[in-house]
């Protein structure tokens, strides 16, 4: 379940449940409208994410990459261990 909270520019996606090839359009839909205003912060809550797939951390990094072009910032909090191990790998891959 995705639920986006809006507050001033700071703007909260709750993710939860896995988070994959068959489930990622979702986060997208979630994040995607938030992604052109600009000097904004995307929170997205990852506490209650039980799995994180490749679709999804393409799906965050895409994101990212977009915000940042606008002038905002995608800001990923609470990640549980199977997102940080996931979250970890991403990193590893762009160093």
């Amino acid at each position: 379940m995705v639920v986006p909270v809006a507050v001033a520019k700071v703007i909260r996606v709750r993710v939860s449940g896995e988070i994959d090839t068959s489930t990622v359009d979702l986060l997208v839909r979630a994040i995607e409208p938030h992604l052109d205003i600009s000097d904004a912060r995307i929170v997205v809550d990852l506490s209650g994410v039980t799995f994180l797939g490749t679709a999804g951390l393409r799906a965050l990094a895409r994101a990212e990459q977009h915000a940042h072009r606008v002038g905002s910032e995608l800001c990923l909090v609470g990640p549980t261990t199977a997102a940080r191990r996931s979250l970890a790998m991403l990193a590893m891959l762009r160093t």
